[in-house]
């Protein structure tokens, strides 16, 4: 499908050095500003200083620092979590630490796939035994607790959210399909534009056009797995090479395809804000 758009709809991003004595001051400079408290994380668990700055339902900055698996030291990790949209209410703080760390990394993001289709029509399926749970008309691939794991996914109808939550109206039908991006190693920021997702080897999506020509129960095994009445993991090897048939002429969705074409657009702008540059190869050029 060529009408599908990417999006990055949340960004973790990590400081390297921060030093503890620029830290004090700016947390405490942060708290009288925007009226807030730290908070401290729970012991051997992620970080321990944490301050969420929350300017709207929406907008907002989560910056955690010292993480408890690093040793006692003067510098310590600062990490800051928000939706890239964004990062401009924040354009101070980004400039203030930028000039306070070592080197700037990129940790994850959620990828989004906006396609123009009803929820009922897309299907989607693990190529690597995810479970799909179905809560509330979304569909999660993988537990609560794998919430921030690389390929942790969710399938849901955009158009529904938007109007519930934001009282938003959307033409037309939308389905997201939302996949954690987190490589194995930890992304130089600069660099982040070289690396799309790839995410063809997690999931098949399918976009079903027309099934009623299918026998009744080739249609049922479908419908029941789109449904989210039954899994992959349930049907028998013959059922699974069935459904992959019906798939095979149905519209596919090719994420990696998109990714690569869309991905430099939604990241330039972040580069630019966070670290003041983009590097293709070997060459780095300022952004503003």
């Amino acid at each position: 499908m060529t009408n599908i758009k990417l999006s990055i709809d949340k960004i973790v991003i990590e400081y390297k050095d921060v030093h503890w004595k620029f830290f004090n001051p700016f947390k405490r400079n942060i708290c009288d500003y925007y009226g807030i408290t730290e908070s401290i994380g729970k012991a051997d668990w992620g970080f321990k200083y944490h301050l969420h700055i929350e300017l709207s339902h929406e907008a907002y900055l989560h910056i955690s620092y010292q993480p408890y698996h690093e040793p006692k030291a003067h510098k310590h990790s600062l990490r800051i979590e928000t939706h890239p949209d964004y990062l401009p209410e924040f354009k101070h703080l980004l400039d203030t630490l930028y000039q306070n760390a070592s080197s700037i990394w990129f940790v994850r993001c959620d990828v989004a796939f906006d396609i123009p289709s009803p929820i009922t029509n897309v299907f989607t399926s693990s190529k690597t035994g995810r479970r799909m749970n179905l809560y509330e008309g979304t569909r999660y691939f993988g537990r609560k607790s794998q919430r921030q794991q690389a390929g942790y996914c969710r399938v849901y109808d955009k158009r529904k959210e938007q109007e519930e939550r934001k009282g938003k109206k959307t033409v037309g039908e939308l389905t997201r399909v939302e996949i954690v991006y987190r490589p194995a190693e930890k992304i130089p920021m600069e660099s982040l534009i070289q690396y799309p997702p790839q995410f063809n080897n997690l999931y098949f999506c399918q976009v079903l056009n027309d099934l009623t020509p299918l026998k009744p129960e080739k249609r049922a095994i479908a419908l029941a797995v789109q449904n989210g009445l039954m899994t992959m993991d349930e049907f028998t090897p013959h059922h699974k090479r069935t459904i992959m048939q019906l798939l095979a002429d149905q519209e596919t969705v090719d994420f990696d395809e998109i990714a690569y074409e869309q991905w430099e657009e939604n990241v330039l702008v972040p580069c630019a804000l966070i670290c003041g540059k983009v590097k293709r190869g070997t060459t780095s050029e300022q952004v503003s």
